[in-house]
């Protein structure tokens, strides 16, 4: 969905959030948290556990940008080797290219605005030895690989094995007494999702981009943030 240039989801999300650069925009704080969220693992920031599960495999280059995206060690090219990427001329060209035109000494692929510094030599040097490392494969294409699944791939039962295999010990034991016939639907549906911390506490809004970090304290002036330990246990 991310890497397929002419895929139609491809366009109906540039249609949605925007692209720039070759890759995809998350679309600033009004639109979807869950989008920003796979964006950021695009980029090499996400976090938590859908971020933990994910990993970018270069097949032929195609379809990977050399120095935004994350596939060659944990942090973009761009951020690794920050002066390079500031005195490239290059700075929107796939992985596939950049060995197309040739990424050893003398090769095509280094042009600078300006000529380098003894010490910029020492980091080109430096990348040029991490890039031998890496040898792309002609009958391979681009992909994210689903660590939980390396054959399958993602699957929504997947992820629902994993999310239901880390459930709090006392959800379980309080099942019974939440979905009781005898109380009130909703006191149960409350309590679900108290224990699951689903309410809409500021903590989770400003988590969402719903409201701003800074507006999650309580309003009380207690200095501490609304969460759920907060407003029932403490």
């Amino acid at each position: 969905m991310l890497v397929e240039r002419e895929g139609l989801w491809r366009k109906v999300l540039v249609a949605r959030y925007g692209a720039e650069g070759g890759g995809l925009e998350d679309g600033g704080q009004s639109f979807s948290s869950c989008w920003r969220e796979i964006v950021r693992i695009r980029d090499g920031i996400g976090e938590g556990w859908f971020a933990s599960c994910v990993r970018r495999r270069v097949g032929d280059g195609v379809d990977t940008d050399f120095w935004h995206d994350r596939w060659c060690g944990d942090v973009p090219l761009c951020e690794w080797f920050s002066r390079l990427y500031d005195l490239s001329v290059n700075k929107v060209v796939t992985v596939r290219n950049m060995f197309l035109l040739g990424v050893e000494v003398g090769g095509e692929a280094w042009q600078w605005r300006c000529r380098l510094w003894a010490w910029e030599e020492e980091l080109l040097e430096e990348c040029r030895e991490l890039l031998l490392t890496v040898t792309l494969q002609d009958s391979s294409t681009d992909r994210w690989l689903w660590l939980l699944d390396h054959i399958g791939g993602y699957s929504v039962r997947g992820v629902y094995d994993l999310l239901t295999s880390h459930e709090q010990p006392h959800l379980h034991q309080n099942l019974e007494l939440i979905w009781h016939k005898q109380v009130p639907l909703k006191v149960s549906i409350f309590a679900w999702r108290l224990l699951r911390d689903r309410l809409p506490t500021k903590e989770n809004l400003a988590n969402r981009g719903i409201i701003s970090l800074e507006a999650r304290m309580c309003l009380g002036g207690c200095g501490h943030v609304e969460d759920l330990n907060h407003l029932f246990l403490i």
